[in-house]
């Protein structure tokens, strides 16, 4: 009985803090990028600054991730602050989209994205060399990493050089464990079941010959032409005959 008050009080402070937990925004992401094949969007748990410049809770970390790019984080001040997302497990980063402030194009200029493994020691990925020059979204593709297939627990979006607004940030990748599974699991092997001796031998037997059908017999032929007069010419002469035997009797 112990065990189980236990086990339920365990259970409700587990539910109680992942309630609290904050998480990307529902209209997230909002980009409508097509990733790279086997990746998609990583979502998680949101790390970083709760509110932002001024302790608004609008320009929080939130900002970044939640599929409005008018909306935008802002940090404290230079290298002051960050967002970002605990994937709870690690991923392989394969794609960036960024969409900087409007109105603070300038302080795309150092913009970065670090990975980290236990959220203190971070990474560079990629950085920024410049200033936006659209109020648009900006691809990253993995080519233009400073790691090659970098795979992390934690991501963040910094900015030690410049103020670092932002107004949306997406991650794509894929899971590192996921991976690693169907990479390791058997391909399935295909069994070719064989006919039965009966039905191979019934199927190698040639089939039977028909016996041919009788031919029909022949009508008789009719009479030759020759033959024809030959029956006239007697027939007339016995005529003949008769009529000369009657007109004597006469």
């Amino acid at each position: 009985m112990k065990k189980l008050i236990v086990l339920a009080i365990t259970l409700a402070l587990v539910l109680s803090i992942a309630s609290f937990a904050e998480g990307v925004g529902e209209g997230y992401p909002g980009s409508g990028i097509t990733p790279p094949e086997g990746s998609a969007i990583i979502k998680g748990e949101l790390i970083g600054l709760e509110a932002g410049w001024g302790e608004n809770a609008d320009t929080g970390r939130a900002a970044a991730f939640d599929g409005d790019p008018i909306t935008f984080f802002d940090p404290l001040g230079t290298g002051d602050g960050y967002a970002g997302i605990d994937a709870g497990e690690e991923y392989v980063l394969t794609y960036i989209a960024i969409h900087p402030r409007d109105g603070q194009l300038p302080r795309f200029d150092g913009a970065e994205i670090n990975g980290s493994n236990d959220g203190e020691n971070w990474e560079l990925i990629w950085i920024s060399e410049g200033e936006a020059e659209e109020f648009k979204w900006y691809e990253i593709p993995a080519d233009q990493f400073k790691i090659k297939e970098p795979s992390f627990r934690y991501y963040r979006y910094y900015n030690e050089f410049t103020h670092g607004d932002v107004g949306e940030v997406e991650l794509y990748g894929y899971s590192k464990a996921a991976a690693a599974a169907a990479a390791a699991e058997p391909e399935p092997v295909v069994v070719v079941e064989e006919a039965p001796v009966e039905a191979a031998e019934a199927a190698a037997e040639p089939a039977p010959v028909a016996e041919p059908a009788p031919a029909a017999a022949a009508p008789a032929a009719a009479p030759q032409t020759a033959d024809m007069t030959a029956l006239i010419v007697v027939t007339a002469v016995a005529a003949f005959g008769c009529a000369v035997l009657v007109t004597k009797k006469k």
